[in-house]
């Protein structure tokens, strides 16, 4: 699978859209070639280490086009999908990944991941371990992705198990409660949520189209959307 590919991904599996989108409405930009930043951050995307930032721009996907590649020239490769759109491109040492999708109003939500290639991990490698272990880990799981916001202290870890997502969940619920964790009276479905002093985390499982379940655990603190 393609970095970008997993980057795309993975941001549709953390429901940052919506997030994004309100810190948009808050910080409106006044045309595509004057984008704001609403936020950046320290950044670790599969043991990548880098830059996280978002963006807010109005105008049309192919404005937003134009813009970056006045800024990257012929090494901007541009993938326009439905609506959508994902970029990357090499600056000297530099690689810069673009996420582009619409906003409600019109607008567009921009996130951009820039990393250094010569620290980066060989292309398409997997993690070797679990990195998120402040909660427990799935029985028998391999982990598959991670993340981690430096900035307010969000990790993701994705991992893959045999069990099904209805036996994963509830093995994993159940070790979380023997740890200290208090579950929400709202936990249904394929999503839970658990709370312990200051700290949140969320639990989700769903079966791949492979027949393994992909368990995702996410750790953040109490306050942080």
């Amino acid at each position: 699978m393609k970095p970008s590919t997993v980057f795309l991904g993975v941001l549709g599996v953390l429901g940052l859209a919506s997030v994004y989108a309100e810190v948009f409405w808050k910080h409106p930009a006044s045309g595509a070639a004057s984008w704001q930043t609403a936020y950046t951050t320290p950044y670790t995307l599969q043991g990548q280490h880098g830059t996280l930032s978002v963006l807010s721009a109005t105008g049309s996907l192919e404005q937003i086009h134009h813009a970056l590649t006045e800024q990257h020239g012929d090494r901007l490769v541009w993938f326009p999908g439905d609506g959508a759109a994902w970029a990357m491109a090499l600056d000297h040492s530099t690689l810069v990944r673009y996420l582009i999708q619409p906003l409600p109003s019109g607008a567009w939500w921009i996130t951009k991941f820039e990393s250094n290639t010569k620290t980066a991990p060989p292309p398409f490698s997997l993690p070797t371990k679990h990195q998120l272990n402040d909660l427990p880990i799935p029985a028998g799981a391999i982990p598959s992705f991670y993340s981690h916001d430096e900035g307010n202290e969000v990790q993701v870890e994705i991992s893959e198990v045999s069990a099904s997502p209805q036996g994963a969940l509830r093995d994993l619920s159940d070790k979380l409660e023997n740890a200290g964790w208090t579950p929400s009276p709202t936990n249904t479905g394929g999503f839970a949520m658990f709370v312990k002093g200051k700290r949140v985390a969320f639990l989700g499982a769903k079966a791949g189209k492979d027949g393994r379940t992909r368990i995702l655990r996410l750790h953040k603190p109490l306050g942080v959307k």
